[in-house]
């Protein structure tokens, strides 16, 4: 067995207690630190380590042990930081008479057996602030260097932790799909502002979070977005693993499929669902698609290379390149899913780039 494969089985280990111990006789326990650092779950995997018989003669060094736990005590202080931010952030738009809700990240974390094991990131919110104008002069007017981006706008000066504040929560390369997937937004939009929930270490205080059949919808599209655009990690597909285990009721998952469906997600989904099932060993029972064992696959092994949001991708160097050398190895990249994803890679991403150049000129120019 490839160290591949036991780093995939280690995970599963480290996510379902009754999964059974892999064979540790052959892990290389280095390689399996690089493995979780590259796609940020050194915490997660940290769970499997602390289920480890004590016994056992095959375990990690004590200088490996002592690295991997101060790596997690650094994400259990950033989780501290990011969760004081977000609630401090959730009273400011609510002291400006603005409803909030904070997009995955610390929203997902909850969902997680142990929160404070998840790698945090920037604090992404969404507001109920009519249009994305409104949202930029908001944001200028509290940091004069905030700088809009196409469906979103960065407010650089606010904590310690980087905020992404969103016109919409996310986006597609079709554009056809994307006003459709805007559209169920907007339809959704008014409810996304009533489930309140507490954060740890916060004293009582907390933030308010998507329900759970739109962030079922959203967190797919973000996947899939970040897929084509960079790629993706299986930080994210963690996340989505815990959403659908514990976040969604069996009567809502017939409803959650129907909508994948209509807003043209239903492909990938059934990528995703053969991941959730076959990878990290999540009961059919949660899952709303059937399981598409060949896309499935496809995605594995680009999650395998492209680490988290891509960094780790040795095949592909955006760093540093002109804008469009930067469109052509992009388009050069995603011709290889030309398969399956059609109307994404051939005649969606290649036009969209130019409209979102557009409309963040736009904006920029405007407000």
């Amino acid at each position: 067995m490839n160290q591949s494969k036991l780093h995939l089985h280690f995970l599963r280990f480290a996510l379902d207690t009754e999964y059974s111990l892999p064979a540790l006789d052959k892990l290389d326990w280095n390689g399996l630190y690089e493995f979780a650092n590259r796609h940020s779950i050194l915490g997660i995997l940290y769970q499997g380590l602390e289920r480890l018989p004590k016994d056992s003669i095959y375990r990690p060094s004590r200088q490996l042990i002592f690295k991997w736990v101060a790596a997690v005590d650094q994400i259990k202080r950033a989780n501290i930081q990011v969760n004081q931010d977000a609630c401090r952030l959730t009273e400011v738009f609510k002291q400006d008479g603005i409803q909030s809700c904070i997009l995955k990240g610390q929203a997902n974390a909850r969902l997680y057996p142990t929160p404070l094991y998840r790698m945090p990131g920037d604090i992404d919110v969404w507001t109920d602030m009519k249009s994305a104008k409104d949202i930029v002069r908001y944001v200028k007017q509290k940091d004069i260097m905030s700088s809009p981006e196409y469906h979103h706008i960065d407010w650089p000066s606010f904590g310690r932790t980087p905020i992404e504040v969103h016109y919409f929560p996310s986006f597609m390369g079709n554009l056809y799909h994307e006003i459709q997937l805007r559209r169920y937004f907007e339809q959704q939009k008014s409810k996304q502002f009533e489930n309140f929930v507490e954060l740890p270490n916060t004293s009582g205080q907390g933030i308010y979070v998507l329900n759970a059949d739109m962030d079922s919808v959203f967190q797919l599209s973000h996947i899939m977005h970040h897929f084509f655009f960079e790629g993706i990690g299986l930080r994210q597909i963690i996340d989505y693993y815990y959403l659908l285990r514990y976040g969604i009721a069996p009567k809502d998952r017939e409803n959650i499929a129907k909508t994948i469906k209509k807003l043209h997600l239903l492909k990938f989904s059934k990528g995703i669902m053969w991941l959730m099932h076959e990878v990290l060993g999540l009961d059919k029972q949660y899952l709303y698609t059937e399981p598409d064992e060949n896309i499935g696959q496809l995605l594995l092994v680009e999650i395998l290379y492209a680490g988290n949001f891509g960094h780790f991708d040795s095949r592909y160097h955006f760093a540093g390149l002109p804008l469009y050398k930067q469109y052509l190895l992009e388009i050069k990249r995603n011709l290889r899913f030309s398969r399956y994803f059609p109307s994404e890679v051939l005649w969606g991403r290649p036009i969209a780039r130019f409209w979102h150049s557009a409309y963040k000129y736009y904006l920029r120019r405007s407000v």
